[in-house]
């Protein structure tokens, strides 16, 4: 691969980076997070896919460890977005609003772009005759990081829950490897574009994967059951106090 092209993945990397940094930080300021766990749900977010791809294709150390680049940089875009929350303090109403809107952008902007460098930096280690290893590499890179994030935040990954991002990604990565053969600039573009797309629009037309939706009468099942677990336990706490006080 020439120069050229080493050229053009380190900005799409870079740009990534700072995308998934930023919602990392984003995610971590909602949930409270100190300037400390900021950094590191930050820098986890932007530099954990590449981690884990790297992990399977055997490339060690791992490039976030070879290059502190990557993680220099979303340790700085976690303080500067820790600093511009800081002055503006307060996550309500329209700023809410505005913080949805980019979480989404952001978001898709690292899903897009790491989709794609994941497949470079596997092709790089020189697994560029297995197609299924390559769109793998392209799908953890892209998704790895944002499901560390929400399991350090105690939440549900998105992957598994929300509208279609993982798919995304795998489109993205299968028709990244359908235009390679064109060169890898347009493979590239029409892979971002089709990741981009694909992503926003199961988000505004609220396209999901099949969901099994359990029956009415289980949920009311399930609810009793919370219910009386939770006045057992009450019951069990006042005896309790009784007879630590009993009079």
């Amino acid at each position: 691969m020439n120069e050229r092209f080493d050229v053009i993945v380190t900005i799409l990397e870079l740009i990534g980076t700072a995308a998934f940094a930023a919602s990392g930080a984003l995610t971590a300021i909602k949930r409270r997070f100190d300037l400390f766990g900021v950094i590191i749900i930050g820098v986890t977010t932007a530099v954990g896919g590449g981690i884990m791809r790297d992990i399977v294709i055997g490339s060690h150390p791992v490039a976030a460890f070879r290059d502190p680049l990557a993680m220099s940089a979303a340790a700085l875009i976690s303080v500067l977005v820790f600093a511009a929350l800081a002055v503006k303090g307060d996550l309500g109403g329209k700023a809410l609003k505005l913080y949805d809107t980019a979480m989404l952008m952001l978001d898709t902007i690292g899903l897009g772009i790491f989709t794609v460098t994941g497949i470079t930096a596997a092709m790089r280690s020189g697994v560029s005759d297995n197609t299924f290893l390559l769109v793998f590499s392209g799908v953890i890179t892209g998704v790895g990081g944002g499901v560390l994030r929400d399991i350090f935040v105690n939440k549900k990954p998105e992957i598994f829950v929300g509208n279609i991002y993982a798919c995304a990604s795998a489109t993205g990565a299968a028709t990244f490897l359908l235009c390679y053969g064109m060169s890898f600039m347009p493979a590239c573009m029409v892979s971002l574009v089709v990741t981009f797309s694909l992503r926003l629009m199961s988000v505004k037309f609220g396209w999901n994967l099949p969901k099994i939706q359990i029956k009415a009468r289980q949920e009311r099942r399930i609810a009793a059951t919370k219910e009386n677990l939770i006045n057992k336990k009450r019951s069990i706490d006042y005896e309790k106090v009784y007879y630590y006080h009993k009079p």
